[in-house]
């Protein structure tokens, strides 16, 4: 997040992701709010890492609700792109699970757009399951044998 100014003046992404926190602190409950503060706080630091701010279950993100989880994909959008020009849309999981993606304004609207999106997240998250898999195996293949 490096704080530039959107349009030539109008609320550095800092300044926006500021409001619509202070305008989610009004209407959300108090212990969603500090859940979702504290993601935002993870994905500033990580963002300005370079680093991918990516959540699983272990960071408790199962604890979030889909409200939570589309305010959250919001404020990453906010705090990434701006937000102008991008949307938060539903984009259910490989195995029927809520989720949310960002994508432009444009394609928000178009399903043959959502459907190629959600077509590639698929790829990326058994990609991603694969490779976890054979990690797992390595590491388990690798722990010293107890029986000796």
């Amino acid at each position: 997040m490096n704080g530039e100014r959107e349009d030539g003046g109008g609320l550095d992404r800092v300044e926006a992701v500021s409001l619509y926190m202070e305008a989610l602190k009004a209407r959300m409950d108090p212990g969603q709010y500090e859940r979702l503060a504290r993601l935002v706080h993870e994905s500033a630091h990580l963002l300005a890492q370079g680093r991918d701010g990516i959540f699983g279950d272990e960071d408790g993100q199962a604890e979030l609700t889909p409200e939570m989880q589309r305010e959250l994909a919001t404020i990453l959008a906010m705090m990434i792109n701006g937000g102008a020009d991008y949307q938060a849309v539903e984009m259910p999981g490989p195995n029927g699970s809520t989720g949310f993606a960002i994508v432009e304004a444009s394609a928000a609207d178009d399903p043959e757009k959502l459907q190629e999106t959600r077509e590639s997240l698929h790829r990326w998250a058994a990609e991603r399951e694969a490779i976890d898999s054979e990690l797992d195996g390595i590491d388990r293949a690798s722990e010293p044998d107890e029986t000796d």
